[in-house]
């Protein structure tokens, strides 16, 4: 009897230290999509009491998680990045690789809001390839779902569709996973495929996914908000003017349960588009405007372009042409700004347009030719977005292949030599050992060979990097070496950072961290001018890790006296002696000397 009194007070005293249950986090996960305000005070209540819980390094990042997801949610895109970044890091300290898919999957959407795609692209790319191989598919299925959207914008359709399919083909391996993270509701995914497969012309398919969106178990708060206002576009492209008005009422009735201003604004701006759409220019302008107050107060540049744009079509086809025009041109100015193609293009088109209707064909024709220009500039960017994308994606692939090889090599057992092969083999590498030693005592007379040198593969990083100096000197390639001083990124971004900097290299490009205050990258095959493409392109990511708003990158081209360490000696003095600032947020020095 004392013994089991000992072990009831035993187990009532560790009642506090108890993990959530899977239960309880499904329930978090939901409601940070249906009401995130309210999962935001949630979440902040379990954070003051992660000492009561078993496992608080874990359950700090799950929350870590749910509150970066109800950033997003709220608009709050900045502070999502900043979160993400940060846990990122420490998951990667930790040791919890698991949880790293998660946090660049929410880095990502960010990006993507602010239109970002250069900077989103990578990350989804990371996050997928981490999400594969460490058996998350909540994960995999988030950045699938991330990606489709991704490929929606640019019309990539067909793609779209593929990773929505295969993300849905996932779901039912969710219930499979121990742990609990986040994961996107099923209704998005469907509501998504429904309105790809409407664009392909697949009505009846689209029909169907529809309908499981809407009757979805989860489908309450904003997640019932925004698939009633996506069931009103669609029945709006189907010229369903009954059902549009339905799925538009039940909007505006669940808009009393959005618990944010941005939240608020956001539906604002989608049920005024309908309503534009349907003729209700009135109802349209008034919702506008208080999204407009919103976006401005919280200086969100993308959401403004869009609500400025759609405000300007209500003016002008009320008839109010200065309003209207002064409306476009504050969207065009942002959007100019801002490098934002798309919304340019959209401006562009719909002045033509009017212009065009008014009879004003020169000005409609000027309009047409910034449009078009417009355009070539969105399809270069999305063009070199995506290049980037693939080369990237096949470095990668080309790595893992060979390092599957090389392992397979390795582990071939002896077994799979016949004996009776030995006698040759011994004979052969007898003979091989012999060419050699010949080779070796025979002064060399032919012209110097320009097959190069193969670096030793268990060798350090700067043992590579002296390698390859070796190799390029004694073949005659050229060579350029970059040095970057990372002091002005936080120690624990810069494996980050640097992780990112490998999207833009080739496979062959050597990086090694000499200390925290000098990173060293080694192009091989590569010229003067064509480094110089190449610290353009590492600029633009650096400036979004560095504190301060210059970026110098120190280059030297190598000579044939060269060693690594007079190489980076000119490269710091370069970098040094020329710094200045540039309009583009970096600078370029190079030492030829």
């Amino acid at each position: 009897m004392d013994f089991r009194i000992i072990v009831l007070s035993f187990s009532l005293w560790l009642s506090p230290a108890y993990s959530l249950t899977l239960e309880q986090l499904e329930q978090l996960n939901t409601s940070v999509f249906q009401y995130p305000s309210k999962a935001l005070n949630n979440i902040h209540d379990i954070e003051q009491q992660l000492h009561a819980y078993l496992d608080p390094k874990v359950l700090q990042l799950r929350m870590s998680a749910f509150k970066c997801e109800t950033y997003l949610q709220l608009g709050e895109n900045a502070a999502a990045i900043n979160l993400a970044r940060f846990n990122d890091a420490k998951a990667k300290r930790l040791k919890l690789e698991q949880a790293r898919p998660y946090f660049l999957n929410c880095m990502a959407q960010a990006y993507v809001n602010y239109g970002n795609y250069q900077q989103a692209l990578p990350l989804i790319h990371s996050s997928i390839t981490l999400s594969r191989r460490l058996e998350q598919p909540q994960a995999l299925i988030n950045g699938l779902w991330l990606r489709s959207q991704l490929d929606a914008k640019v019309q990539h359709n067909d793609t779209a569709i593929e990773d929505l399919r295969l993300a849905l083909d996932l779901y039912p391996q969710v219930e499979q996973q121990n742990e609990q993270w986040l994961l996107t509701p099923i209704a998005y995914l469907n509501v998504s495929m429904a309105k790809l497969l409407m664009g392909e012309n697949e009505q009846k398919e689209a029909n169907g996914f529809l309908d499981k969106a809407l009757k979805d178990e989860g489908s309450a708060g904003k997640i019932a908000l925004n698939l009633s206002i996506d069931a009103a576009n669609l029945a709006l492209s189907n010229n369903h003017p009954k059902l549009r008005d339905h799925y538009v009422q039940i909007a505006r009735s669940k808009l009393p349960e959005l618990g944010s201003p941005f939240e608020l604004a956001e539906a604002y701006k989608q049920i005024a588009f309908i309503d534009f759409s349907s003729g209700k220019y009135s109802s349209a302008e008034q919702l506008l405007h208080l999204s407009i107050n919103t976006f401005k107060k919280e200086s969100n540049a993308s959401a403004t372009i869009s609500a400025l744009h759609l405000l300007a079509q209500v003016k002008l086809a009320q008839g109010q042409e200065s309003l209207g025009l002064e409306q476009m041109t504050e969207a065009i100015v942002i959007a100019d700004q801002k490098n934002r193609y798309t919304d340019l293009k959209l401006c562009y088109a719909v002045l033509a347009k009017y212009f065009a209707e008014k009879g004003s064909f020169a000005l409609a024709y000027d309009y047409q030719l910034k449009q078009f220009q417009a355009a070539e500039n969105e399809a270069l960017f999305i063009q070199n977005i995506w290049l980037s994308h693939l080369k990237s994606d096949l470095s990668r692939q080309q790595q893992a292949s060979e390092e599957l090889q090389s392992s397979d090599a390795v582990v071939m057992p002896r077994q799979l030599i016949p004996n009776s092969f030995l006698p040759i083999i011994f004979v052969l590498f007898s003979l091989a050992i012999f060419i050699t030693w010949y080779h070796r005592q025979t002064p060399k007379t032919s012209p110097e060979t320009k097959e190069p040198i193969q670096i030793k593969p268990n060798a350090t990083g700067k043992q590579k990097l002296e390698d390859m100096l070796s190799v390029s000197k004694h073949a005659h390639y050229p060579l350029s070496l970059l040095v970057l001083d990372p002091s002005g990124v936080l120690s624990s971004d810069i494996a980050v950072m640097i992780e990112q900097l490998k999207t833009k290299l080739r496979e062959q490009d050597l990086l090694f961290l000499q200390s925290e205050q000098q990173l060293l990258i080694m192009l091989p095959h590569t010229s003067e001018d064509a480094a110089i493409n190449v610290i353009e392109q590492l600029s633009g990511i650096v400036a979004v890790w560095q504190n301060d708003s210059k970026v110098s990158i120190g280059l030297a081209s190598m000579q044939q006296f060269d060693n690594l360490q007079s190489m980076v000696k000119r490269a710091n003095v370069s970098q040094l002696r020329r710094l200045k600032p540039v309009s583009k947020r970096f600078s370029v020095t190079t030492a030829n000397e």
